[in-house]
């Protein structure tokens, strides 16, 4: 576990390294090599899903560690949504560890945050869809504030296929220490994001999924052909 895992990511970036059951990347060996090409590749955090995969990855790296439980919720996956699943991410080598504090999933109580806080002795980062829910987060005690959830909650949920960089300003503005995440899908996205006061950002399929980057190529490849 790192000594200081907050200010090691400082004006970085966070690859998240995460695969769907179904995928042919759904084993945490596979998940702990992708991990490790990013490290290789200059990562300066790792943000991953489950105590399985989190010990997998912690045996190959010392970097920091955002550690999710996601559980299935209707519309989308909930974020770490109960204590008990934060200890366990702590207890396999978790240096962070992500909740979902969104009104959508959490209403009012964001007591989850000061739970995990002193059960496991982590700090938090709060997933958020607003700048309300960031601030809210910010007040109960989250040391992290993610934009991971903007476009994704009902009152937020958009077409668009851009990083939400008004959100991550809004939160910069306040002094909130806000992670850039989602949809930044080049190095240019986490460049602007840092420039406008993310102190770090968080790079995920873009990165490490190659069946999104080959589906990319192979729409591009079709539209040429259909206007050619």
């Amino acid at each position: 576990m790192t000594n200081n895992p907050i200010a090691q990511l400082q004006h970085g970036f966070i690859a998240s390294v995460q695969a769907d059951d179904g995928s042919p990347l759904r084993d945490s060996s596979m998940i702990a090599a992708l991990a490790h090409a990013t490290v290789l590749g200059g990562a300066n955090g790792l943000r991953i899903n489950g105590a399985p995969d989190i010990r997998a990855v912690r045996e190959i790296t010392d970097l920091p560690i955002i550690g999710l439980h996601k559980v299935p919720g209707g519309a989308r996956d909930v974020i770490t949504p109960l204590v008990e699943h934060a200890i366990e991410l702590a207890h396999a080598g978790a240096d962070i560890i992500a909740v979902d504090a969104t009104r959508e999933v959490r209403c009012a109580d964001l007591s989850i945050i000061g739970a995990v806080r002193e059960l496991t002795g982590l700090p938090v980062m709060a997933d958020v869809s607003t700048l309300d829910e960031g601030t809210r987060a910010s007040d109960a005690g989250a040391e992290l504030i993610g934009t991971t959830l903007s476009g994704y909650t009902p009152y937020t949920r958009s077409d668009s296929e851009s990083p939400d960089f008004a959100l991550i300003e809004q939160l910069a503005a306040r002094d909130i220490r806000v992670i850039a995440e989602g949809r930044l899908r080049t190095p240019a996205d986490v460049v602007h994001a840092l420039e406008i006061g993310a102190y770090a950002a968080v790079v995920g399929r873009a990165l490490t999924d190659p069946m999104i980057t080959a589906a990319r190529y192979a729409t591009a490849v079709a539209r040429s052909r259909t206007s050619g």
